[in-house]
């Protein structure tokens, strides 16, 4: 990993992106930008996975360069296509190397939250609260790798456009490989955290979920009304009783 490059994805995003979009120097600023993403993704999703500590670090620290290499693997060809459609008919390994370097500076960033972050947990930040901060954490890296994006775009006609175009598919992809990839702090009331946890729906359906509790309205959760029915015994009468705040999925149900 080059300490050159390192710097620049730092300290000038534009010049790297610029560098990219007109193919010079992409095979150094490729390899510099997975050394970053192994090195400060893996430990970002190691402090997160202290939370728990034991073989939760280590699933952890797997599954956040594994999340960003999945979105990246996806968002490439995609970011390919719609860069033709708009009028920026850029070879693929120029977007290759732009999307590498996006996630490579976004890695960096992490890896700079990851010494606060450990600290809060260390001094007992709590499930949620620890969940809130790793989010934000996030969102944070995610600006950082959307403006190396914004910028590789160039100027001309069609760049807000394109610039919509590649945040959308941003997101929407890097959401739910991250979710798929659940759970990275682990639910406080688990004995026992799985790897991957069951499959739950999809990253958009959290979010309309969530949505729609902090407005009040609480869907019942199938899977919740099971394991009540499981460990309530039935009435004499044969009827099943339910408990609505347990079968309600809560506000927090997308950050979990």
């Amino acid at each position: 990993m080059s300490a050159a490059v390192v710097s620049r994805l730092l300290r000038a995003p534009a010049e790297v992106a610029a560098s990219c979009r007109e193919d010079r120097d992409i095979r150094a600023i490729a390899l510099a930008s997975l050394g970053a993403i192994a090195l400060g993704s893996a430990v970002f999703g190691g402090v997160i996975g202290s939370f728990r500590g034991k073989e939760q670090i280590l699933y952890a620290a797997a599954k956040v360069p594994l999340a960003m290499l999945i979105t990246l693997a996806l968002c490439a060809p995609a970011f390919h296509a719609l860069a033709a459609v708009l009028g920026r008919p850029w070879p693929m390994r120029s977007i290759i190397a732009l999307v590498l370097a996006s996630a490579g500076r976004s890695s960096l960033v992490l890896l700079a939250f990851a010494p606060v972050l450990w600290l809060l947990i260390d001094l007992g930040l709590g499930y949620h609260a620890s969940s809130v901060a790793a989010w934000l954490a996030y969102a944070v890296a995610g600006l950082a790798a959307l403006g190396v994006l914004v910028r590789g775009i160039g100027a001309g006609q069609g760049r807000g456009l394109t610039a919509v175009a590649f945040m959308a598919v941003f997101f929407a992809v890097g959401g739910q490989a991250a979710w798929m990839l659940r759970p990275y702090l682990g639910r406080p009331s688990q004995k026992e955290i799985p790897f991957v946890r069951a499959r739950e729906g999809s990253f958009s359906d959290a979010l309309v979920r969530s949505c729609r509790s902090a407005l009040g309205i609480y869907d019942e959760d199938p899977r919740a009304l099971e394991r009540l029915r499981e460990r309530t015994p039935a009435p004499l009468d044969g009827s099943i009783p339910v408990d609505d705040d347990a079968a309600s999925v809560g506000p927090t149900e997308a950050a979990r």
